[in-house]
């Protein structure tokens, strides 16, 4: 198989002689035990990678994607196939593992993606792609907008066990969307219906799910997967600014991706944030309830500026159910920011009877940024003490053109992981840069930007349709597509294809992008949000 597809890919794209950009990226992750490297090729219409690493053995990973007509892409090798409804209003929803051809096709109103080939392995390891051919698939997802206000979607899945689905999102104001999706998944019945309304002063999400015994979106390794079912809601009210209230309740069925984790589990949370007297505070009550077993907690923090160079923020973290576990931990942090380049950051924790005093901070100099810092986050999985902390790590370093990144996280079993990764760029045929290849034409100007969040983390595999291309982001966020002359590029953020997990929203984005001689102007910076309601 994995000959076929190295085949497949090699004939979906050109010869690597007139290739313009090189990426070399090479990382792992300690959730994963995956770890290895990747080469990617950026020419002219085309894409192509290979990746070699480890993954419970030696494992080469290999794709390529190429335009065809300047509207249709044609992909090869390992993929990733998104596997979102327009009624996961709570950002849930996958993504699906495969190995084979496919092509995207978009005809006026109409967008196509029809997939053959393998499903893959479920745990492939970041950057390098290892992916394990499964069993034989068919896939296919097709979108059609019938107005601006009404747009309807198809999937399907063949394999040993079949899905289809049809899904409809209506919207009927601005801001107003409600959506409806039917089907079987893996042979099982599924049905949901979602409301998602966003206005100044009132936010609100919800989502009416069932399904059968034994129902998987697809019969095929997905990437980590939660569902959600039962009826699902999250009212949040902004009386003004800097003010809100929410409450809701939510049913998880997480896909046994942790194996000493519950399947199911749910949350009712009571929730506000506000400000008073220069001090920002938010506070709540959680309920959770999995295993049969229930969790009721509650937090506060409050935060404010003591002086000009230091900040004070407590918490205090409570656990009033199951009794054994009763306990009240407070939580005090100071920063003092030193510098615009340097802070320091200390936490001082009192839980079940001992102290304990961490240390952290941020130094920033340029592109470079180390990072230590208190995280909280809550698992309903958790039903003894859902609270977990942790000194998250973030750090990104630049040494000669090479970007290295270090980062960490919290699964939904409460455990800490770390992800690691390094890539640089070679260009060829670029002012500067080596002799150009022999052959081919390499188009002088370049457009380019960054896809962030709120808080300027990077989003990976955000979509983007820039002028006649849709091209992905990578692991930095950034983008960038070539272009013969320096006219104006449209810009279109193409949120129902992010390969990024979880539902998003446009803060801000151009709506056009002016290519620059070899890339000299700064590139586009497009801010999307998470919709998430817990």
């Amino acid at each position: 198989m994995r000959r076929i597809l190295l085949a497949l890919t090699v004939a979906a794209t050109p010869t690597l002689a007139r290739s313009q950009v090189f990426q070399v990226q090479g990382g792992g992750s300690s959730l994963f035990a995956g770890y290895g490297g990747m080469l990617n090729v950026w020419g002219n219409g085309y894409e192509a990678s290979l990746g070699v690493g480890y993954l419970d053995g030696l494992r080469i990973g290999v794709a390529g994607r190429r335009l065809i007509g300047g509207r249709d892409t044609l992909r090869a090798g390992n993929d990733l196939l998104p596997f979102t409804f327009d009624t996961d209003v709570f950002g849930t929803g996958g993504s699906l593992f495969a190995q084979g051809l496919s092509i995207q096709r978009r005809r006026g109103r109409t967008q196509s993606w029809i997939f053959a080939g393998a499903s893959a392995n479920a745990l492939a390891a970041p950057y390098f792609g290892a992916q394990r051919a499964v069993r034989a698939m068919g896939w296919a997802r097709v979108r059609h907008d019938v107005s601006r206000a009404l747009s309807v979607s198809g999937h399907a899945v063949l394999t040993d066990r079949q899905s289809l689905f049809g899904s409809a999102r209506w919207r009927p104001v601005h801001g107003v969307d409600g959506s409806m999706t039917l089907g079987v998944g893996s042979n099982a019945p599924y049905a949901a219906l979602g409301l998602d309304v966003a206005r100044e002063r009132l936010d609100v999400r919800a989502a009416l799910v069932g399904m059968g015994a034994g129902f998987r979106r697809a019969s095929g390794p997905m990437p980590l997967q939660t569902e959600l079912e039962h009826a699902n809601a999250l009212v949040t009210w902004k009386p003004a600014d800097g003010w809100a209230v929410g409450v809701g309740r939510q049913h998880f069925r997480q896909d046994s991706s942790f194996a000493a984790l519950p399947q199911r589990a749910s949350l009712t949370q009571l929730t506000t944030t506000g400000r008073f007297a220069g001090v920002a505070f938010s506070g709540g009550w959680l309920r959770s309830e999995a295993d049969r077993r229930s969790n009721l907690s509650s937090y506060f923090t409050a935060r404010r500026q003591l002086t000009g160079w230091l900040q004070g923020e407590t918490y205090l973290l409570r656990v009033w159910e199951p009794r054994p576990a009763r306990s009240t931990t407070p939580v005090l942090l100071l920063r003092e920011t030193l510098s615009p380049r340097l802070s320091l950051l200390q936490v001082i924790t009192h839980e079940r009877g001992r102290s304990n005093i961490s240390f952290g901070g941020t130094l920033a100099s340029g592109l470079n940024t180390i990072g230590l810092d208190y995280q909280l986050a809550h698992s309903p999985y958790l039903t003894g003490d859902p609270f977990v902390h942790s000194m998250g790590v973030n750090a990104r370093v630049h040494v000669r053109g090479v970007s290295l990144a270090l980062s960490s996280f919290v699964t939904p079993d409460g455990r800490v992981h770390y992800s690691a990764q390094g890539n640089t760029f070679l260009y060829r045929g670029m002012d500067g840069g080596p002799a150009a290849p022999s052959g081919g034409r390499i188009d002088a100007f370049v457009a380019s930007g960054r896809v962030v969040d709120t808080t300027g983390a990077p989003i990976e595999g955000a979509a983007l349709e820039v002028g006649s291309d849709v091209v992905y982001t990578d692991s930095q966020g950034r983008f960038f597509v070539r272009q013969p002359t320096g006219r104006d590029l449209t810009l279109r953020v193409l949120l129902d294809d992010f390969l990024a997990p979880g539902k998003f929203e446009v803060v801000s984005a151009p709506a056009a992008l002016r290519p620059s001689k070899d890339g000299r102007a700064t590139p586009a910076l497009i801010v999307v949000r998470k919709v998430v309601g817990r």
